[in-house]
């Protein structure tokens, strides 16, 4: 199950884009209408990505957009395979597969400082001198770089023949795109590596039409990226990347007529955050949610607030749901947490994990309230509120246990 879990992480949203729209492009018809609208497509999505981009700070998104939109327009310039100087041609042709991975792995470490701010001018000055750059070039060592790039062409099965610097470069950017998403989870980062592939399928295309579709592709697995990653900041916890109040709230609007809820809280977690530390505090909370992301019996945990949790079990009564919260409390127990030398409490993260200074495991449990809906309690906020009191009395009952 968490394969499969991970493997939709990593395929979601970009890379089920591109494989949809490469199964449709095998069907004739659906491949001449979609090329049929490719005209429209660079200068709306550019304007989509404007928008976005200014509306919710995602500058990244505007120059990923920008610099894909930009090399759709000098490969239909310069680069066709019919323009009358081949050399032109080969030389745009490289120079793309070059340098359009190299930009969309910078712009995955930029920090986004706006648009129109000084820092956001200067880096579309960059963007822009990038052409200006490679034109000089073109004229001082044009065809020496032409020829070196042939010389190092490595043949691969359905692309044909790639330069092996552009292989390199390619590979080594999707590596590191791939790292930083499954470090950071950051969802426009994972819209930089699935561009980039798409991206470097529309260089190699070959066919104008497809090549100017999947340039247009690219630019709107960007923007579909970043409003999932908006979607993600309104509705997922940022600590524990459970889903948060809100989304708990729409949740409770879909349950039908049978179903349990369960408040979860931490015990002495403010005596445990006083000793140790927010810092120490906040990877207990992260730690906790994930084993509330394991509870069996199709439950779905929510942060609550604070170091208290809900879990919905719809369609589930209390005899259904009460086995699978028991068995969550008893791994919470069982796992504990492991908290470093007091010489080392205090520092970040970062350096916690580096090693050095002994660890000692710590005893930490939860405490559960669980309820159901019936005809006493026929709202989600009552059901919640007697999850509530049973959570209180799970707790003077001496916690560490599941209350009904």
């Amino acid at each position: 199950m968490y394969f499969w879990q991970g493997l939709f992480l990593y395929l979601a949203p970009g890379g089920f884009l591109l494989a949809a729209v490469l199964a449709a492009l095998q069907h004739d018809g659906l491949a001449r209408w979609l090329f049929g609208i490719t005209w429209l497509l660079p200068p709306a999505l550019g304007l989509v990505a404007v928008f976005l981009g200014w509306r919710f700070n995602r500058s990244r998104l505007l120059f990923g957009t920008l610099v894909v939109l930009m090399a759709d327009q000098l490969l239909r310039r310069y680069g066709g395979v019919a323009q009358i100087d081949q050399l032109l041609a080969r030389y745009v042709f490289h120079m793309a597969l070059l340098v359009l991975p190299l930009n969309l792995l910078l712009f995955s470490f930029w920090h986004e400082r706006g648009i129109v701010t000084g820092q956001g001018l200067r880096r579309f000055a960059f963007i822009f001198f990038q052409p200006l750059l490679l034109a000089v070039l073109f004229g001082v060592r044009g065809p020496l770089i032409v020829r070196q790039m042939e010389a190092m062409t490595v043949h691969l099965p359905l692309v044909g023949g790639l330069p092996s610097p552009a292989l390199a470069v390619s590979i080594l950017a999707a590596l590191v795109l791939l790292f930083r998403f499954r470090r950071n989870r950051d969802l426009l980062e994972h819209g930089f590596f699935w561009a980039m592939v798409c991206a470097l399928l529309a260089v190699l295309a070959g066919n104008p039409a497809r090549q100017a579709f999947l340039f247009s592709l690219a630019a709107l697995i960007l923007i579909v990226s970043a409003i999932e990653a908006a979607h993600r900041m309104a509705f997922r916890d940022e600590l524990t990347t459970l889903p948060a109040r809100r989304a708990l709230n729409e949740a409770l609007l879909k349950l039908g007529s049978t179903y349990t809820v369960a408040m979860v809280d931490i015990d002495f977690f403010k005596k445990f955050n006083d000793r140790y530390g927010h810092d120490v505090g906040d990877q207990v909370l992260a730690m906790v949610a994930i084993l509330l992301g394991r509870v069996g019996g199709g439950g779905r945990p929510f942060r609550y607030g604070g170091e208290e949790f809900t879990i919905l079990f719809p369609g589930k009564e209390l005899k259904e749901a009460q086995p699978h919260l028991e068995a969550l409390r008893q791994a919470v127990a069982e796992a504990g947490f492991k908290v470093r030398s007091a010489g080392r409490i205090g520092k970040n993260s970062d350096s916690r994990q580096k090693g050095g200074g002994s660890a000692k495991k710590v005893s930490l449990t939860i405490s559960i309230g669980m309820a159901q809906r019936d005809t006493t309690r026929e709202t989600p906020q009552a059901v919640i509120k007697a999850a509530d009191q049973a959570l209180y009395r799970a707790k003077e009952g001496g916690r560490n246990r599941v209350s009904l």
